[in-house]
């Protein structure tokens, strides 16, 4: 009998054993499994860091405007001579290498509708002015997207809050390029909303996207002047 009850502890020790085994194992394969997703989610993040510290922009290149829309540039290199921009409607920002079309009069309250334009490229809110007129052009766009919609999202603003006074930004429309130059980078809160409107005396250019990237608790607002 006592052999018994000692063989019965033993299987009983033993299963405890296999059952922490387990049970460890698990919570390592979800921490991997998370980091995997975190790394997978902050990917083009980490590497548009990475790009900006080891290959900045060393010089403006010349920008001219594409005749067509397969001119445009798509990357740029650390060696750019000549960048074109959209014909119709386009914004370049050397510093931090975004070059992208804009989709003109987007609803900026209609989440379905802007988050169609943005599929497309940045979206310029509508009722804001356009570059050939006088006042405020606002224009938004993503700062990150989760991994499993970067793929049908174009993101353009990762680092939009590495602009400083006096970074120099362009803006293609209908066949014009405009020039400013940045006059302010700010972090505000979701409800200030003032920043649509015509907020300043000087014609201004406002881009905005969210901040932290891949979070939605504030806003990077950057003011540039026409030049």
């Amino acid at each position: 009998m006592e052999e018994i009850s000692e063989s019965s502890s033993q299987a009983k020790r033993i299963s405890k054993e296999n059952v922490r085994t387990t049970l460890r194992f698990i919570g390592w394969l979800l921490i991997v499994a998370g980091l995997v997703v975190l790394i997978l989610e902050f990917k083009d993040i980490i590497n548009a860091q990475i790009d900006y510290y080891v290959h900045p922009v060393q010089d403006v290149p010349e920008v001219k405007v594409a005749e067509q829309k397969e001119d445009i540039t798509s990357q740029l290199k650390d060696d750019q001579k000549i960048v074109f921009v959209d014909q119709e409607f386009g914004l370049f920002i050397p510093k931090i290498k975004a070059n992208a079309a804009v989709i003109s009069n987007v609803d900026p309250y209609s989440y379905n509708i802007y988050m169609e334009a943005l599929e497309k490229g940045i979206a310029h809110a509508k009722g804001t002015s356009l570059p050939n007129q006088s006042g405020n052009v606002f224009l938004f766009a993503h700062s990150a997207v989760n991994f499993y919609d970067s793929k049908k999202l174009n993101v353009y603003f990762y680092l939009l809050s590495k602009l400083e006074k006096g970074d120099k930004v362009y803006v293609s429309y209908k066949g014009v390029i405009y020039k400013y130059k940045v006059l302010s980078t700010r972090f505000v809160m979701p409800s200030e909303v003032k920043y649509l409107g015509d907020y300043m005396e000087k014609d201004t250019l406002t881009l905005m996207s969210c901040w932290p990237a891949g979070t939605n608790l504030k806003r990077t607002i950057v003011t540039a002047v026409r030049d």
